[in-house]
């Protein structure tokens, strides 16, 4: 009997049955209304649920054949609901397929680990969510149908002995069919179903059964790690049709780098892995290591050709880390750890290279995991502070502003450095709520001061691209500030990088709409030192922009940087925008921006950041007196 014939056979058992229910759990009725009449159209029962709580009652009353979960709902969320049934189901009994509009891969492959069979990303492909539920419900089925005909098999062998030899083809055709499936299932529990290539459990084993040879034969294979760069913006940009297109094409430019010997896997998202088989015993370190460099630059050189997704020419470059058997570890544990160590390097390094695992590498990796462990009780232990420099006016020299810069003293690691740990918050989310307590401090701190009489003083905040990313939550966090200390929109402004304009999205341009009409007024902050500042100008209603200290430092110096200080500030004024430089450490600095117009001036040369009762000191100092104060002394470093 064909491989085709049984598989035809399994499908007429499956679609011979009762419908099929599939419990739609979402908060919005839009979401489940589309979800239904899609599903209907297969003659596919829907059952719907708005929250987790009523989703837990419909399925204990009447468990459906599947349930298609939203992970983002209010009160308990679809991971929380996935828990709870996992106690009870299992994911042949009850498949859950995610909806989620998450894109990073560790927290969908988190998802998986908790039991999800599956998963769709918002906003919904439903191609795609066809595919998937009617694999999900298939898979189910046949194992249904398996356990079946295993039970069938096992009373047929006892009740029919006697018959045995009239009933033996029967019975080899039945095991046939459970063979077959038994196949299907085991390929998709050790193969990539998008790629085709062996996934993280088979890559492991792989990685396992290598070392032991290589322990008995004297061999040094090495283990890569490679990441495509930026791969998100193409899923945000082309939709993830495009992404899985390119994974796909990935995919097979790094098989043709690869020997047959070799393992090429997916580990999930775009992160691939690479066993690199060693053929000859007794190999040199030296020259094993120039092989692999040679492979590296194979691999780099593979990539550097245009991806052609649905039409569009992508460049889509890739980085590497190598970690060598038994250098670098003589466990599969250690090699697949330190190579992703080295893989990461190469995303710091600029991206588009490929990186050996070296010991300080860890010693790097374990200092930024410790630094991420005290950063999430950071807030809960009170070991933040606001420290504020003063901004200047050039005319009067008064202090009109205050930049609020965040201060970390750790209590088990000491003071640790804004630019140390400031990119950690961003990368792990925590700079959510960091940027809430900022924000809600600077407030508390200049309604103290405006109520002392120092009414028209401002304090400057910088905010960061996720902190634009987070639903809106920027704009009530400022609403709520305002309201509960009582002060009007222009207590405080917000300093904006480059950074955030690249990463511009719908909602970041709506969050700048809702701030401008609140009337919160936005500083673009180093100013000049990326590449589309000038198109940012023109698109957003920037109040003021801040010319970065690297090319201050150098104005007196540098005819070209004069140059260029001189036609920001034409350009800001000719904008209707202020101008702000920062780092101004010498009185020849500042008699030049004076000079230029420049309207604020903001650096050492007046004062270093300071906490919150010695910057009360320096509006007293300079601000109460009639005429004009000579500027403090110059204190040497930088904020």
């Amino acid at each position: 009997m064909t491989e085709i014939k049984l598989a035809s056979e399994i499908q007429e058992v499956i679609s011979s049955g009762r419908i099929l229910n599939v419990l739609v759990v979402d908060d919005s009725k839009v979401i489940r209304s589309a979800i239904r009449e899609i599903l209907e159209l297969g003659n596919i029962q829907v059952t719907e649920a708005c929250n987790g709580k009523d989703a837990l009652e419909l399925i204990y009353n009447n468990v459906p054949d599947l349930v298609l979960l939203d992970v983002v709902m209010p009160g308990m969320d679809g991971i929380s609901v996935l828990k709870t049934l996992r106690k009870s189901y299992s994911k042949f009994q009850l498949p859950v397929v995610l909806v989620t509009s998450l894109g990073s891969s560790s927290e969908i492959v988190q998802a998986l680990d908790f039991g999800a069979n599956d998963y769709v990303t918002k906003p919904v492909d439903f191609d795609v969510l066809w595919a998937r539920v009617s694999n999900q419900l298939m898979q189910k089925q046949t194992a249904e149908y398996l356990r079946l005909a295993q039970s069938n098999l096992e009373k047929q062998v006892k009740q029919r002995t006697a018959e045995l030899n009239t009933s033996n083809q029967q019975l080899k055709n039945e095991i046939e069919v459970r063979l077959l499936a038994e196949n299907q299932l085991q390929k998709q529990a050790n193969y990539d179903e998008l790629t085709g290539l062996p996934n993280r459990s088979l890559a492991t084993d792989r990685l396992y059964q290598t070392l032991l040879k290589s322990k008995r034969h004297n061999l040094k294979p090495c283990l890569a790690f490679l990441d495509l760069d930026n791969f998100k913006y193409i899923n945000d940009t082309f939709g993830h049709a495009a992404g899985d297109e390119l994974l796909r094409e990935a995919s097979r430019r790094l098989t043709e780098c690869a020997r047959e010997s070799d393992t090429v896997a997916r580990l999930g998202g775009d992160e691939f892995l690479l066993i690199l088989e060693d053929d000859r015993a007794n190999n040199s370190g030296q020259l094993r290591e120039t092989g692999i460099r040679h492979i590296g630059e194979r691999i780099i050189e593979a990539f550097s050709a245009p991806f052609l997704i649905e039409g569009h020419e992508l460049n889509i470059t890739a980085s590497l880390g190598f970690a060598m058997y038994p250098k670098d570890g003589d466990d599969s544990n250690k090699l697949m750890r330190h190579a992703d160590v080295a893989m990461y390097r190469s995303k710091n390094e600029g991206k588009n290279t490929f990186c050996f695992y070296s010991p300080e590498m860890s010693a790097k990796a374990m200092m930024r995991m410790n630094i991420e462990s005290q950063l999430r009780q950071a807030l809960e232990n009170n070991e933040f502070t606001l420290h504020y420099q003063p901004i200047v006016d050039s005319k009067s020299g008064k202090i009109v502003k205050a930049e609020a810069l965040l201060r970390w003293d750790c209590e088990n690691l000491g003071m640790i450095t804004p630019d140390c740990f400031i990119p950690i918050a961003e990368e792990t989310g925590l700079i959510i709520p960091i940027g809430e307590w900022v924000i809600e401090t600077a407030c508390k701190q200049i309604k103290k001061w405006r109520d002392s009489g120092w009414i028209d003083l401002c304090v400057t905040v910088n905010v960061s691209a996720r902190q634009f990313q987070a639903n809106s939550s920027l704009v009530e966090t400022i609403r709520r500030s305002l309201k509960k200390n009582d002060l009007p929109a222009d207590a405080i402004q917000l300093e904006l990088t480059e950074g955030v304009l690249m990463k511009e999205t719908e909602s970041s341009a709506e969050i700048m709409a809702l701030l401008e009409d609140m009337g919160i007024k936005l500083l673009i902050d180093d100013f000049g030192t990326g590449y589309a500042s000038l198109s940012y100008l023109q698109r957003y209603n920037f109040d003021s922009v801040k010319i970065d200290r690297s090319y201050i430092s150098n104005v007196l110096l540098s005819r070209q940087d004069e140059k260029l200080v001189k036609a920001v500030i034409a350009m800001a004024k000719s904008l209707g925008m202020s101008v702000v430089s920062e780092g101004v450490e010498s009185k020849g600095q500042l008699d030049f921006l004076i000079k230029e117009n420049c309207e604020f001036i903001q650096g050492y040369y007046f004062s270093k950041p300071v906490q919150a009762d010695e910057f009360l000191t320096l509006l007293k100092n300079m601000n109460e007196l009639k005429s004009r104060v000579k500027p403090l002394k110059i204190v040497s470093g930088r904020a």
